[in-house]
């Protein structure tokens, strides 16, 4: 017999590389069924983990926001007087605020509290809510720049030019730089400064040229 045929014979009394692999994985497995089971077990329970926190985390927003609406709806509470509803509002703004800190919603109740103390003509009061907003670690860009807004309002309203101005550009969202310029001018105008807010006025027509105070900016301009 030749040794081409005796190879032949003993590659036939061998597994195939196939077969080999496929008893190596299978012989794995078995031997590390503990380990995969453990892993698997372990995936299961991080998945769950994750379901059940979040059902947890739906769960306290909910809450959250359903005592921010509560405290919200007193200053419209129709069985208030108009006086009853902003002191009364305040208060429970102001309380959910400093109970819920850890939430964006507490921005918001500080947000909301500042413009009732402004409505009631506590304009150092508002300013000092309305700081907290722009301080809080709970702020958004939005929310923060909003606050910042109404600050420089509100130091408008009180003559306070220089404050109102840095808190107008303090304000970092692109998009709001019409309103920004916007305000910037009427402080200008304000002020005397003429040639300031035409030149406020004509830089928002070229980079917001479709701000939707484009009619009222050019009207303004025929009158400088």
């Amino acid at each position: 017999m030749s040794d081409a045929e005796n190879m032949s014979r003993k590659e036939l009394l061998q597994p195939n590389r196939m077969e080999k692999q496929l008893y190596s994985f299978v012989d794995h497995a078995y031997r590390k069924k503990r380990l995969y089971i453990s892993a698997a077990i372990a995936v299961v329970v991080l998945i769950l983990g994750i379901w059940g926190g979040w059902q947890y985390v739906k769960k306290v927003r909910i809450e959250q926001a359903n005592l921010f609406h509560s405290a919200q709806a007193k200053l419209s509470s129709p069985a208030l007087s108009p006086k009853e509803r902003l002191s009364q509002g305040i208060a429970a703004l102001q309380e959910f605020a400093k109970s819920e800190s850890g939430s964006a919603l507490s921005v918001l109740a500080l947000m909301e509290s500042g413009k009732a103390y402004a409505q009631q003509s506590k304009i150092d009061e508002s300013i000092t809510v309305f700081k907290e907003a722009v301080a809080h670690p709970e702020a958004t860009l939005f929310l923060r720049n909003s606050a910042r807004l109404s600050l420089a309002a509100l130091f408008e309203q009180q003559q306070q030019w220089v404050e109102a101005e840095m808190m107008l550009e303090s304000i970092d969202i692109a998009s709001w730089d019409d309103v920004r310029w916007r305000a910037l001018a009427r402080i200008a105008i304000a002020r005397g400064e003429l040639e300031k807010a035409k030149n406020l006025l004509e830089q928002l027509l070229e980079k917001v040229p479709d701000s939707v105070f484009r009619q009222e900016t050019e009207t303004l301009l025929l009158t400088l």
